[in-house]
């Protein structure tokens, strides 16, 4: 669990976006629902969502669908599940409780930075919604499209370091997926699990500790705290 031991020397805070910053996986996951249901995927639910997509691609997301349904889905279908989440996000989409306030902390004494598995123009729209982007420069942001290996290889958290003038041992990683830690860990960062957002917190903090997680936070402000922010 989160612990109150002195602040470890850090130069680079990067933080993963959705489930992390946004309190977008509802909004993710629904909107790739609404369009699997238009194809006739009906049997896909929030529950199977959040337990296995959690993390994932789109383009992850779509080729698992074909390979347990065995459907070939159109070439269209993961630009259908873009705007139809842009659409959700004008109505559902709010920041994770207290992000904005540990942004901002951060802001003032580390270098900060967003890796995310999202799509850009859905990432950038996310942070820009939701008051981000105050603190974040758009060269801050770093997604999928990259790198060779989105996470979880630790390709796009070595890319961020790189840019941002920073060693891996020198940054922490704060992520609330398995896949986000599995990256942080095996770039040799410093890997926090936030369970904040999930919506079932204690079997996430048990697959974040699994997937390597140095420490579990139940919320951003724990997090505030351990930083001495």
């Amino acid at each position: 669990m989160g612990h109150n031991s002195p602040m470890d020397d850090f130069d680079l805070i990067i933080f993963d976006c959705d489930g992390t910053l946004t309190d977008s996986e509802y909004v993710n996951n629904k909107a790739v629902l609404d369009v699997a249901h238009e194809e006739g995927l009906t049997h896909y639910d929030l529950d199977y969502a959040y337990k296995h997509w959690l993390g994932t691609t789109l383009g992850g997301i779509v080729l698992a669908i074909q390979m347990e349904t065995g459907k070939i889905l159109p070439e269209n279908f993961a630009m259908r599940c873009v705007k139809r989440g842009m659409e959700l996000a004008d109505g559902f989409l709010n920041p994770v409780a207290n992000a904005l306030e540990l942004v901002e902390a951060s802001s003032k004494k580390f270098k900060i930075c967003v890796a995310s598995n999202g799509e850009q123009s859905s990432v950038v729209r996310s942070l820009e919604k939701t008051g981000f982007l105050s603190f974040f420069k758009p060269e801050w942001v770093f997604t999928k499209s990259l790198v060779r290996n989105p996470k979880p290889a630790p390709d796009l958290f070595l890319f961020a370091a790189a840019q941002m003038g920073a060693e891996a041992d020198r940054c922490v990683v704060i992520e609330d997926s398995t896949t986000g830690v599995t990256a942080g860990v095996a770039a040799g960062m410093k890997t926090w699990g936030f369970t904040g957002s999930s919506h079932d917190p204690q079997k996430a903090a048990l697959n974040l500790e699994s997937a390597g997680a140095h420490a579990i936070f139940p919320s951003l402000i724990h997090i505030k705290d351990r930083l001495g922010l």
